[in-house]
């Protein structure tokens, strides 16, 4: 589960209050000072602000250019962009042109990303697509141009539409990129459950205002969660034919009451469905919990606490230089493991242990199912 400092630093801390006040803004900055979150994202006539009187904030400083409606000519984006390199801001959040995605008039929109990327150079950008206003299409389209033309993120929303970043939009992008692109989801997250709901789905960064609110949420939830009962998960895959058809079972145990959870794919490795299991247990939980995890897998096992660390550096590359195999369920599954308190056991397989054993009998039910259907 993260902890203040580790979720800090998936946050971009912000402030884009358009009446705001200096007292305000100081505050904010003070409550900024608390913990080392990801940035600090602030609007252009602020950074000046910043430099002349908190010249020891030691912060990433993000700002955000065609700002909120995006529609300005490409010239004056540019120039606000120009603007905001020469006060030396590390990231860059910018709205794209939405009338030209609507349309389909995608070479405009490449030209002014391609122009953008250029007179930025190596700096972070984001693009800010405001989803509230598109359709699936045409988030698709907007995913496949901002990574044809290099933009580093793409940012649902500037928080000043009809409606802030949803799950399903995360879902949707993400389901389309595949692990191309990045992803900030910004607009109404005020809570800590908001939040770790919103990584679980797939964001790589949150966009919030209420990020110190956040984190004090969760210094607070950390008490309360380390009180809680320890909940056991015992879990299973099955795979016959190894690829062929494929069963997963999970035994929930809190106290005296016990859960059965299963399910299957007509074709499936058993590294997939040992996966599958895990995901699957963790996923039922909405709540963050405590949870000890017994399994035989000593590919889930290792994955885990050894071999993803190495891969996540080399971008999910083996150390012989192989793309890791089930990548997409190794990242879902590091997504939930931040989501809860989690605890490792392994289990010898087939060495007697009651549940080990109820559970691997369930899993092979379940892939039998799927060999009877097919």
């Amino acid at each position: 589960m993260f902890n203040p400092n580790s979720l800090a630093s998936k946050i971009d801390y912000t402030y884009l209050v358009p009446a705001g006040t200096y007292k305000e803004f100081n505050e904010f900055l003070l409550k900024a000072s608390k913990y080392p979150f990801r940035s600090l994202c602030v609007p252009p006539s602020l950074i000046p602000y910043i430099k002349d009187n908190f010249k020891n904030l030691n912060f990433k400083i993000s700002s955000v250019a065609g700002f909120p409606l995006g529609f300005s000519l490409t010239e004056t984006k540019l120039a606000e962009i120009e603007d905001l390199l020469e006060l030396g801001v590390d990231e860059i959040d910018f709205v794209i042109n939405l009338i030209w995605l609507k349309s389909k008039d995608y070479k405009k929109l490449e030209k002014e990303l391609f122009s953008i990327r250029k007179i930025a150079e190596n700096k972070v950008l984001k693009g800010i697509i405001e989803t509230s206003y598109l359709q699936e299409a045409d988030i698709k389209n907007a995913v496949e141009i901002l990574i044809f033309t290099g933009i580093n993120f793409i940012k649902t929303s500037t928080g000043f539409a009809k409606r802030g970043a949803s799950v399903e939009d995360i879902e949707i992008i993400k389901k389309f990129s595949k692990g191309r692109i990045k992803i900030k989801a910004s607009g109404g997250i005020k809570t800590l459950r908001d939040t770790l709901k919103f990584l679980s789905a797939g964001a790589d960064v949150i966009g919030t205002s209420s990020g110190y609110e956040i984190i004090k949420e969760l210094e607070t939830q950390g008490k309360i969660t380390d009180n809680l009962e320890e909940i056991e998960l015992y879990v299973d895959g099955s795979s016959l034919g190894n690829p062929g058809p494929g069963g997963w079972a999970v035994l929930i145990k809190s106290g005296e009451k016990e859960e059965i959870l299963s399910g299957g794919e007509p074709l499936a490795t058993n590294n997939q469905m040992e996966l599958k299991a895990v995901i699957s247990a963790l996923s039922h939980f909405k709540e963050p919990k405590r949870l000890k995890i017994y399994t035989d897998s000593e590919y889930v096992i290792k994955g885990v606490t050894e071999w993803l660390p190495k891969w996540k550096k080399r971008g999910y590359i083996t150390s012989d230089g192989k793309p890791v195999k089930n990548r997409e369920l190794w990242e879902v599954l590091e997504r939930l493991i931040n989501f809860h308190q989690v605890k490792w056991e392994k289990v010898s397989a087939h060495s007697g242990n009651f549940y080990n054993e109820k559970v691997d009998k369930i899993a092979k039910e379940s892939a039998k199912k799927w060999r009877k259907n097919f």
